[in-house]
């Protein structure tokens, strides 16, 4: 406190506005507010990461990219840190229908890479990527055709709030709905208006529910990936 011309604790204590500081910090009878910590490392020039823990907080690094295809080769793609990314085996969809466990490598189209932060805790919940196809427009505008989703095939017990992949050989084998249950039937409901819900008996199909849709993924900057009219700019599949 010497180098910075403060007498003593109660002149550092007037700075701080905390009567007796210093005594109730370090007998624990309270901690430094927000207020107060920002006044201390104005003072001695420190972070307050170094004022919590004596610590400099880590160099600043890059943000790292959210997902990126790198092919079916195993190694992270180049200049992504591998320690905040988990590959998510993207497989067609009547694959990601099939295997409610861990999937044949030999089925593994490519491999999705995805920021964990993103994932959470399900990193280990034998997730799924899926490509939506080129007419796969019924979850638009929430989710659009060709978009990739991430589905936990643990979590099956549906919600009000989800989104889930279901079983539906209409749409291949795996289409993308919201779904509602009765007692003798599932409901599917899409986005787009245009689609109207669905209603299947649970004794043709029990276990309809693939997964819930945990994260997804869609190009702005494209278009979405079909061969129909081209859009306003006259592109079908350009940058947009």
């Amino acid at each position: 406190m010497e180098e910075k011309d403060i007498k003593d604790q109660k002149d550092f204590n007037d700075m701080v506005g905390v009567q007796r500081a210093i005594t109730r910090w370090k007998s624990g009878e309270s901690r430094p507010s927000v207020d107060s910590l920002m006044v201390i490392k104005e003072i001695f020039g420190k972070s307050i990461d170094w004022l919590l823990t004596g610590e400099e907080p880590p160099a600043f690094r890059p943000v790292q990219p959210i997902i990126a295809l790198a092919g079916t080769l195993p190694e992270i793609p180049e200049g992504m840190q591998p320690e905040y990314y988990l590959a998510v085996p993207l497989v067609e969809g009547r694959i990601a229908a099939g295997y409610a466990g861990a999937i044949p490598g030999d089925n593994v189209e490519d491999l999705v890479w995805v920021y964990r932060p993103e994932i959470g805790a399900r990193e280990n919940h034998n997730l799924r990527a899926v490509r939506l196809g080129k007419d796969a427009n019924s979850m638009e505008p929430t989710i659009r055709r060709g978009s990739i989703v991430i589905i936990d095939p643990l979590e099956t017990d549906v919600s009000r709030k989800g989104i889930y992949a279901v079983r539906l050989d209409e749409e291949g084998g795996c289409a993308i709905k919201r779904v509602s249950q009765t007692d003798g039937h599932w409901v599917l409901v899409s986005d787009n208006p245009e689609h109207p819900p669905i209603a299947i008996e649970k004794v043709r199909i029990p276990n309809i529910v693939i997964g819930r849709v945990i994260w997804s993924w869609t190009s702005w900057v494209r278009e979405p990936l079909y061969e129909g009219p081209a859009g306003s700019n006259g592109k079908k599949n350009g940058l947009v």
